[in-house]
């Protein structure tokens, strides 16, 4: 068995300082897309986007290794931009520690600790792709990053995604994310142990990733791995920067 602190030293999309340079390839989705119908202008506009987690690798600027990803850069991450395409790669990103705004951060360590799968594996390679964020089905997948997106880009704080600046229509993803949302409630107290990480180019898509430090984590063997992840492709090129401001 691995622990996550000996997985750290074998080096991953989250080793070296940071604010860290490197390079993203997008993997898409293992797991298939829910399609859901949102509005970032309080309703009065709808459209359809294809929404879940992501997987991809990012190779970190630091590594003393040979050009492109290795296995152990494998990781699992949302969308933060709705005003961008997911694009292949590999592209240029920079990872930066932490989310500007604190009550969206704390909101999202919530979140992750009520409802991301399997979080005390912590780490999403250790010998192999582990089960960390390993959602059971589409569905589940795409509500969260339905919750996300409420945290992210609603102006009120209301956690309600039937009204405020960002909305989603009715689905059983929508109904599904609103129970995250009523669960974890609105306010600045975060979840400990939870440390985020945003990867952002100015052209591309922005997403948003998540390591889980704490208490020491072990990882299943590799036989129990399941790779899996669903994407989420937003769509429109609408202002980059519907998100809130701290």
């Amino acid at each position: 068995m691995l622990s996550f602190a000996a997985s750290v030293a074998f080096g991953n999309a989250f080793s070296g300082a940071n604010s860290q340079p490197g390079s993203l390839t997008f993997g898409g989705a293992s797991n298939g897309y829910a399609t859901v119908s949102i509005s970032t202008n309080s309703g009065g506009s709808f459209h359809n986007v294809l929404t879940g987690q992501f997987q991809g690798f990012f190779d970190p600027a630091s590594e003393a290794d040979a050009p492109g990803h290795e296995a152990d850069d494998f990781f699992r991450f949302f969308c933060i931009d709705l005003a961008e395409f997911a694009d292949t790669g590999p592209n240029t990103y920079t990872r930066n520690l932490g989310v500007p705004n604190a009550t969206d951060s704390a909101e999202v360590t919530r979140l992750f600790d009520q409802f991301y799968p399997n979080g005390a594996t912590g780490t999403y390679y250790s010998g192999a792709p582990t089960n960390f964020g390993d959602f059971p089905d589409t569905d589940h997948s795409a509500a969260f990053q339905l919750a996300i997106w409420e945290i992210w880009f609603d102006t009120d704080n209301n956690l309600n995604l039937s009204n405020g600046a960002f909305r989603a229509g009715p689905s059983a993803v929508t109904t599904l994310a609103q129970t995250y949302l009523d669960a974890i409630g609105n306010g600045s107290t975060p979840a400990a142990g939870w440390t985020l990480y945003e990867f952002n180019n100015d052209g591309k898509q922005d997403y948003l990733s998540v390591e889980n430090s704490g208490p020491l984590k072990t990882v299943p063997e590799p036989g129990t791995l399941i790779l899996l992840g669903a994407g989420a492709l937003a769509a429109w090129g609408t202002s980059k920067r519907y998100r809130k401001t701290a």
